[in-house]
This record gives C-alpha cells, sequence and structure tokens, in this order.
C-alpha cells in the first residue's frame, strides 16, 4: 500500500472541503433542477405521486387539488416530479409563492395576479401570441412595469430574455406599494383577473394542440395560519375561479381548521391530498426500546444520506440514529446530518491534524444538543402539557385547538396514519420531555 506524502495541512483541507460539499448536497432539498433530482432522488413517495396524478387525469378540466403535508416531508419535491411526469399532456407551470410574493404579504388577490403573470410569462416563452389587451391589463396598470415593457420594444418582442416578468416578480417580492396598488387594482376587479388568466389559458391550450393547462402552486403550505384562513376560507370561490387545473398547497395544521375544511368542502374539494410522514414504528411499538423500525423506510431515509454524505464520513450506526431521530421526516433528516457536518466543519478548524474527524455518535450528540435547544425555544409553558399527553396517549384532547396545532406547525408533533390517524411527539423534543424530566423513560 502506498503512503500518503500528503501533508496534514492538505490532508486537513481536503477532508474540510469533503465535509462542506456534504453541506451543500444536503442543501439541495426540496430537489427541483433535473439533475439534482437526477443524482439525488430516492424512491420515496410514489404511491402519493400517483394518486395524485391520476385524480388530475380524471377530473374536469376546470379541476382543483389541495396538496398537504408537514413541513419538510418532501412535498416539493415530489410536485417537481409530479410536473414532470404530467408534462407529456398537459401544458405545466409549477412556481413557487415564496419566489414571487413576500410571504407575509400573500392574498388571494396576489396569487391570481401570480397565477396570470406565470401563465404570460410560459406563453411569452413558448411564443404564443396573447391579446393586447390582457398584456394591458395584467402589466399596463403598474407605471413602473409600462416602463419597463415599454423600453424593451413592441409588445410582440417581448419573449424569451424578456425582463418584464423579472420586473415583476422583484416588485412583488420586495415593494409593498406594488402589492398594496396591486391590490387597489384588482381586488374589486377578481372576476376580470380570473378572465384573463382563462384566456392566457386557452391560447396556450390550443397553441399546445388541446393539451390540458395545468397550474402547481408551491409553498403555500409555509404560510402563517393566519393567512392560510383568509385565502382558503374567506376568499377560496374566488381563487378556486379559473377554468383550468391548479394544484394548491395547505399546511398540513390546516386541515385540522374546521371552517377551512368546509370552504375546501363547499368549494368542491372533498379532501386534501396528504403526503404522509414515513412510520418506522407502529403506534404500539414507537415508544418501545427494542422495537425495530420498518426496514422500507429505514432503507430509504439511508439512501438519502448515503447519495449526500460520501463513504467515510458518516458512521453507518450514526446514520441510522439520524434518521430514527428524525421522526419519519425527510427535511429534519438532512437539517440533522446538516449539523453534524457543520459540528465536523468546525473540529477539522479546529484541530487540522485530527484526520479521524467524523460524523459519529459523538458530533451526533451535539448536533441532538443544538436542535433541541432550538425546539425548546419555542415551547411555551402551556404548551408541554400538551406534549405529555401527545407522547403518553397518540392522541389530542382538542385536535383543533390553538396550541396543539401550532405544535402540529411547528413540527413538534407529527401526524401519522394507519386505518386511523395516531400523533407522536418528534423524537428531538422527546429527549427535550426526558431531560426535563416530564415523562418517563421507556425500556
Amino acid at each position: 500500500m502506498k503512503s500518503d506524502k500528503r501533508c496534514p495541512k492538505d490532508m486537513s483541507k481536503a477532508l474540510l472541503e469533503k465535509f462542506q460539499q456534504a453541506y451543500k448536497d444536503l442543501d439541495l432539498f426540496p430537489l427541483v433542477e433535473a439533475e439534482d433530482i437526477e443524482k439525488f432522488r430516492v424512491d420515496y413517495g410514489r404511491s402519493v405521486r400517483i394518486r395524485l396524478k391520476q385524480e388530475i387525469e380524471a377530473s374536469l378540466l376546470n379541476g382543483k387539488f389541495v396538496f398537504t403535508g408537514h413541513r419538510g416531508c418532501g412535498k416539493s419535491t415530489l410536485l417537481k416530479q409530479l410536473a414532470v411526469e404530467m408534462q407529456p399532456n398537459h401544458a405545466v407551470i409549477l412556481f413557487s409563492i415564496a419566489d414571487q410574493i413576500e410571504m407575509s404579504a400573500v392574498t388571494h388577490t396576489n396569487i391570481l395576479y401570480a397565477i396570470a403573470i406565470q401563465l404570460l410569462s410560459y406563453a411569452s416563452r413558448q411564443k404564443i401570441k396573447i391579446a393586447d389587451d390582457i398584456r394591458e391589463t395584467l402589466l399596463g396598470w403598474n407605471t413602473t412595469v409600462r416602463k419597463q415593457v415599454a423600453s424593451e420594444g413592441a409588445k410582440e418582442s417581448i419573449g424569451i430574455g424578456g425582463k418584464w416578468f423579472e420586473a415583476v416578480s422583484l416588485m412583488l417580492q420586495q415593494e409593498k406599494s406594488f402589492r398594496d396598488e396591486l391590490e387597489t387594482t384588482f381586488s374589486k376587479k377578481i372576476s376580470d383577473l380570473v378572465q384573463k388568466c382563462d384566456r392566457i389559458a386557452a391560447a396556450i391550450q390550443t397553441a399546445k394542440k388541446q393539451q390540458p393547462v395545468l397550474v402547481i402552486i408551491d409553498d403555500l403550505d409555509k404560510l402563517d395560519l393566519s393567512l392560510v384562513e383568509s385565502i382558503f376560507r374567506d376568499n377560496v370561490k374566488s381563487l378556486f375561479s379559473p377554468g383550468f387545473r391548479i394544484v394548491f398547497t395547505i399546511p398540513v395544521a390546516a386541515a385540522r381548521e374546521t371552517q377551512i375544511m368546509s370552504s375546501l368542502s363547499s368549494a368542491g374539494i372533498v379532501r386534501p391530498r396528504i403526503f404522509p410522514v414515513a412510520k418506522f414504528f407502529s403506534k404500539a411499538d414507537c415508544h418501545k426500546f427494542d422495537a425495530e423500525p420498518d426496514p422500507k423506510y429505514l432503507n430509504t431515509f439511508m439512501q438519502l444520506l448515503g447519495k449526500r454524505i460520501p463513504d467515510g464520513l458518516l458512521e453507518q450506526e450514526t446514520a441510522r440514529r439520524i434518521v430514527l431521530m428524525s421522526g419519519g421526516v425527510v427535511r429534519e433528516t438532512v437539517r440533522l446530518a446538516r449539523e453534524c457536518c457543520l459540528e465536523c466543519m468546525v473540529q477539522v478548524d479546529i484541530d487540522p491534524e485530527d484526520e479521524t474527524v467524523a460524523i459519529n455518535n459523538e458530533i451526533l450528540t451535539i448536533a441532538l444538543r443544538n436542535l433541541r435547544n432550538d425546539f425548546d425555544r419555542q415551547i411555551g409553558s402551556d404548551l408541554y402539557k400538551i406534549l405529555i399527553t401527545v407522547y403518553e396517549t397518540a392522541e389530542t384532547p382538542d385536535a383543533c385547538g390553538a396550541g396543539f396545532v401550532q405544535l402540529l406547525h411547528g413540527l413538534m408533533v407529527l401526524e401519522y396514519e394507519n386505518d386511523s390517524i395516531w400523533y407522536d411527539v418528534h423524537p428531538i423534543v422527546v429527549e427535550l420531555l426526558k431531560q426535563k424530566q416530564l415523562i418517563e423513560i421507556v425500556s
């Protein structure tokens, strides 16, 4: 065997770069770009994606669909894969509301406007002619946008590479005055805005040989519940008015709000499609010390880590613990692994001569402490009683109560499905409850 003649400094740099790359690769979640999907995707959520696909294809052309699940369970990656699968037979427009509108300022009006702008941008990229009065309605109401369009020359020239779309997106994101003017202009003319959306969609469908239009809006599930109530409870009729297929996302906690669900039901949504959390353990075994996790889910999550962290940087037993401490939420697995990578980078920087730094149980203990403290800062004293009840019973005394909904929205409580719905406390929060001696350690 050849000896490694590199100096300790070079070896330290190489090790640090490996952890840095793993940290970056773990940050690629959700997977959006085709290259990243090909490199990092694992076969997770396939049955959910197929069900959603079949429901869309079997629906009327103006069908509306609501998709939910815990934050970080893999919805965005699933929706991207769904968009790719639907493209042969649909004109698909997928966008994140977070990329278009300041999240604290999302309304049903600017969601509809964002849909209209996305449709117009798609038509421009595909060189599909759109009537001038539609462009005037959507772009001519604002002086800044009008000047941007005019600076690019004739309206017909606004196509691939046109900057009007970037200008509108930037103003939606950053300028409150723009959003306020948008609300003033369109809030009382929603039917006109919807009509313009429908006309663009019709033009796209005609140009694409009668392919139905499918719009998929991601990241609405990241909105505060107060905004979700205003959008999906008070204005769902307007939001669902466009005559083409749209997939919306909502927070999983919103599925516990009776008024929101009633409004969705009245708008034709039989029930939201839910992306369930992976169940490593059954309800009966979830707190047994010697229970064996479901190998199907365990192996899938282990593959997720293996595709992002090179051999030699992560001990297998530690990888298993990282996965189980995630509670079955993909993003929590990623978040904990990234915290471990960061701690390893710190260790390499502190002691460059230590060539043995790896993600092991010692590193994981530090990472768990950091995330446990993050949860502790979010949990008020009044919420611990709810957590104890959920841990001891796998139920909740009030599924619609504000405290429980807050815990569900913040991933401190996780929802699982078998023949019935049951709940458990996030494994890292369980460690917090043990630390505070609020629950007994089950053996």
